[in-house]
């Protein structure tokens, strides 16, 4: 699995885990904060590296064997708004 792949694939888990989690195992607060920083740094890239990452992301989620988990990862790239127009 090529670097890029591996990378998105434990952001994505970790982000999924992050909303995942009940409001006693993380702040709900600190839980958004982290979310919002990655999205933040994603709208730095041009739209066509959204649009890769996003595909990235999606690729990646075919791989999580829990149907739960696979269902957040691919509303992922949406909420992380990488699907979005600049």
């Amino acid at each position: 699995m090529e670097l890029t792949h591996v990378v998105a694939r434990a952001f994505s888990s970790m982000a999924v885990s992050i909303d995942l989690a009940d409001d006693g195992d993380i702040d709900p607060d600190i839980a958004t904060d982290i979310i919002e920083a990655a999205a933040a740094l994603f709208k730095e890239l041009s739209e066509d590296d959204r649009r890769a990452l996003a595909a990235i992301i999606l690729e990646v989620s075919e791989l999580e064997s829990d149907p739960v988990r696979k269902r957040w990862m691919l509303h992922l790239p949406e909420e992380m708004s990488l699907l979005e127009r600049e």
